[in-house]
């Protein structure tokens, strides 16, 4: 594969949609006389991350949640439309935050949309977003994007902690993981925040377990909202061993990295660490026990026996799943 130029913005966002879309064309022709082939943008860049420490019910509450209902996009839409004549003019491929629209309005989405030269690609909403109701509708889809610069997967912030996610990303033959984040400091201190050495952590080791590359791009806001809250920066770019190739503090701008992806993965995969490809090296028939879902459904539970019907310790019974088949011995 020839060489991809990857680039991942740190950015100043307000809750404007018109001063935060102006910003990202001037990253955008910046990345273009870069040579930039591929570029993400920050989680809600469009419109603006959300405060979660209004109260229920508030009156600042209802406000931004209906600010929300006024501003979120469709996909495509005016928005994604703009940046789509930007990837188009620049032959570029660019991941924008945003808050998506759908049900006529009823659900709002924490979205990203991947955008290249022929138009959209593909759409992902945050899967782990819990934490944000009552504004934005978790997502129930994973996909990955076959692309002319390598398969590629998008994630959301606080998705970054699952590991299992990630994972399923790998299996499903990504090389790519594009994140967008808005990913905030409890403290004022980038030297001794934990919140933020935790993204460090949990990037480079996401890249490392599955061998592939992940591109991270922040907020880096200090002040915000109503706590005052200061954004960690850290736009960086990992290769395929969990190295951090490109990296911003907390100023704006852009990261860039130039590699051949694709030879960066296989050298990830067969000499890096020890030569081994931790990929072929899993063993999924013992990982049951990751997905299993019985303690959500406890009637189906107690009638498979996994939940013992008497008071008291009780050992369940396990589910047997398939094993590999053993080669057949010679006569």
């Amino acid at each position: 594969m020839p060489e991809t130029t990857l680039a991942a913005a740190n950015v100043k966002i307000v809750h404007d949609k018109a001063r935060n879309l102006k910003r990202f064309g001037e990253l955008i022709e910046e990345a273009a006389a870069k040579g930039v082939d591929v570029l993400v943008l920050p989680e809600m860049g469009l419109q603006g991350y959300a405060d979660f420490a209004l109260g229920m019910g508030s009156k600042p509450a209802v406000e931004q949640k209906q600010y929300y209902y006024r501003e979120a996009e469709t996909i495509p839409g005016p928005s994604t439309d703009h940046i789509a004549a930007l990837a188009r003019r620049h032959g570029m491929t660019i991941q924008l935050g945003l808050a998506e629209r759908s049900l006529h309005g009823n659900a709002i989405y924490n979205s990203t949309a991947l955008i290249g030269p022929g138009g959209l690609v593909g759409i992902y909403r945050k899967t782990h977003n819990t934490f944000e109701f009552p504004y934005f509708s978790p997502g129930e889809e994973i996909p990955v994007f076959r692309t002319p610069h390598g398969t590629l997967a998008s994630i959301i912030c606080y998705d970054l902690a699952f590991p299992e996610l990630i994972r399923a990303y790998a299996v499903k033959g990504a090389e790519v993981v594009l994140m967008s984040t808005a990913w905030p400091m409890r403290g004022h201190d980038r030297a001794t925040d934990y919140h933020g050495f935790a993204m460090d952590l949990a990037a480079q080791s996401n890249a490392f377990f599955n061998q592939f590359w992940l591109v991270v791009s922040n907020h880096c806001e200090k002040g915000a909202y109503s706590q005052g809250v200061d954004y960690y920066g850290g736009s960086q770019i990992v290769d395929p061993t969990g190295k951090v190739v490109a990296y911003l503090a907390d100023e704006e701008g852009l990261v860039t990295h130039t590699a051949d992806l694709e030879a960066e993965i296989l050298a990830s995969r067969t000499e890096a660490f020890f030569g081994l490809n931790l990929l072929m090296d899993r063993r999924p028939e013992l990982y049951g026990d990751v997905v299993d879902e019985s303690h959500r459904y406890p009637h189906e539970a107690l009638a498979r026996g996994r939940i013992a019907p008497q008071q008291g310790p009780a050992e369940p019974a396990l589910d047997r799943r398939p094993r590999l088949a053993k080669p057949a011995r010679p006569a």
